[in-house]
């Protein structure tokens, strides 16, 4: 016989559905972009602002982020989770219609603002709806949605860039967009926090500067400009004065933006820590790899797709049983420390990935990467959230996923800079002797590194070159991009096994605290009379 639900038990597992809607909207993003922005830098140009689509979308994100987070401390979670899937939304549209690689990042970074509300407020309203020892059974629920994303995304990403062009792939997140919002709306009702309070718009200024100045010089250093020069040393003495100024501000304030005195607590500063450092594994993958498949291998957007869905997978696999073993056993740090160490090693087997190497090899490394990342993104969420305060739950889990982002974009920024470099650096020595000596219009074409990703641009200087009766060059310049181009990304994936590497170390020293059982009555299942959120 069927045991029925209860109502308010069938009304927090509903609102979990509309967070679970809320996750594959955000993930699904993920996946379905990075497949498609070799094609659109063929189409708009700008490869030196290839890396900026996704820093942009990433800086915008890390700085709402701690933002949302105190805020919803406040106010409730319910009426940011709605206005940022507005947000999202509406800029993906506003993206299918872009017409520059200015204009995209632009919209990369409002759309990053919808991406910073929905992820702090999704991981957050996971601990307010479940208790510590419930959180790791749902948390690996989540990773089921992220599987489902990262099959899906890829696929089809590189199936709508393929077939119907790389503008209908921002399209995709309008009707899981929808969804989610009818969710939300309807089921995700908790009781109205009881706190109050002033905005901190001076702490949110010098945030927001601080992170905003110290990503534009990880971005510029080296390239365009020496780390010497006098923009990047600006760039830098304002980051430290901006940071040092919202730290004395913040510890002023009763409910500070982003609560450093958080990180008293050694389980929060060495998850912070940890997850700085990690983050650049996973950033380094999912911006780099579609770019190796399309520009070293030559493959299709949707086999570049294809090739991410490996890494997704294995992140879903370890993340799910990962949350199976915590809710039996309530024991995370083991896992954490294992998933960094294969990620680590992983991250070292990519930085011998080349032309010549198969397939198959490149598929392992990736889900070889996603087994460990798996469990690290997970348990060090809930090891945050099991060493904070319930009052200050959306405060500590937004500013972990601060710490998280501010590492994954400035690991972008430093990547993006140290492409550019390499390929400045030794193209020139690697084009054979006679492409010296063409005129200049075809020396600027075969110096574009867009000409990988572009069938066009290709078709362009193979007939040039005809033209000239220097056909056969064309392979050995192809050849000379490529190694250049693969240098380059291998020195990306050694950089970041170093910095996951790193969070290794970090996470051999974090405490494992018992897990936290019940909640009080009246909190664990949906709406209190007379309660709104």
């Amino acid at each position: 016989m069927k045991v029925p639900v209860p109502p308010a038990e069938r009304q927090k597992l509903m609102a979990f559905a509309g967070i679970l809607t809320v996750l594959f909207l955000s993930s699904l993003n993920m996946t379905v972009v990075g497949s498609a922005m070799p094609r659109v830098i063929a189409d708009l140009g700008g490869f030196d602002l290839y890396a900026w689509a996704f820093t942009a979308y990433s800086l915008t994100t890390t700085i709402t982020i701690p933002i949302v987070g105190t805020v919803s401390d406040r106010y409730g979670r319910r009426p940011l989770i709605l206005a940022g899937i507005l947000v999202f939304s509406l800029s993906s549209v506003a993206l299918g219609f872009v017409q520059s690689m200015e204009g995209l990042i632009a919209l990369r970074a409002v759309q990053g603002i919808g991406g910073g509300m929905l992820m702090a407020m999704s991981f957050t309203a996971i601990a307010d709806l479940f208790t510590p020892v419930e959180r790791g059974r749902y948390q690996g629920y989540t990773g089921v949605v992220w599987g489902i994303s990262s099959v899906v995304g890829p696929l089809a990403g590189g199936f709508l860039t393929d077939h119907l062009g790389w503008r209908s792939v921002f399209f995709v997140n309008l009707p899981f967009a929808l969804l989610a919002l009818w969710f939300i709306w309807r089921y995700f009702r908790l009781p109205a926090p009881t706190g109050g309070g002033h905005f901190d718009r001076l702490g949110a200024a010098l945030l927001a500067g601080s992170v905003t100045t110290l990503t534009l010089a990880m971005s510029w250093g080296g390239a365009p400009y020496a780390w010497t020069s006098p923009r990047i040393v600006g760039l830098l003495a304002a980051t430290l004065v901006l940071g040092f100024w919202y730290a004395r501000h913040s510890l002023r304030q009763e409910r500070p933006l982003l609560d450093l005195r958080l990180l008293h607590d050694r389980g929060i500063a060495v998850a912070a820590l940890a997850g700085f450092f990690v983050s650049a594994g996973m950033f380094a993958a999912i911006l780099y790899l579609p770019l190796y498949m399309q520009g070293v291998r030559g493959s299709s957007a949707a086999s570049s797709g294809l090739a991410l869905a490996p890494l997704m997978g294995g992140m879903i696999l370890t993340s799910t049983l990962a949350g199976q073993l915590v809710s039996r056993t309530g024991r995370y740090k083991a896992l954490i420390i294992w998933g960094a160490l294969l990620a680590t090693l992983a991250l070292l087997l990519a930085n011998g990935l080349g032309i010549t190497t198969p397939l198959w090899i490149a598929v392992g490394i990736m889900v070889l990467l996603g087994l460990g990342l798996g469990p690290v993104n997970s348990q060090l969420t809930l090891a945050v959230q099991n060493a904070a305060p319930r009052e200050q739950l959306g405060s500590a889990t937004g500013g972990n996923q601060f710490f998280r982002q501010i590492g994954g974009t400035l690991a972008v920024s430093l990547f993006g800079a140290l492409v550019n470099r390499q390929l400045a650096a030794n193209l020139d020595a690697q084009l054979p002797a006679e492409a010296r000596a063409l005129p200049a219009p075809l020396q600027e074409a075969l110096t574009n590194p867009n000409m990988l990703t572009s069938p066009e641009a290709t078709s362009r200087l193979q007939a040039g070159l005809t033209q000239l009766g220097q056909g056969e060059l064309m392979a050995p310049i192809v050849h000379a991009l490529r190694s250049v181009m693969v240098g380059a990304i291998d020195h990306v994936f050694l950089i970041a096994a170093l910095m996951v590497f790193i969070s290794f170390v970090a996470v051999l020293f974090l405490p494992e605290e018992p897990l936290k059982g019940r909640i009080p009555a009246g909190r664990a299942g949906g709406q209190q009379s007379g309660a709104t959120d």
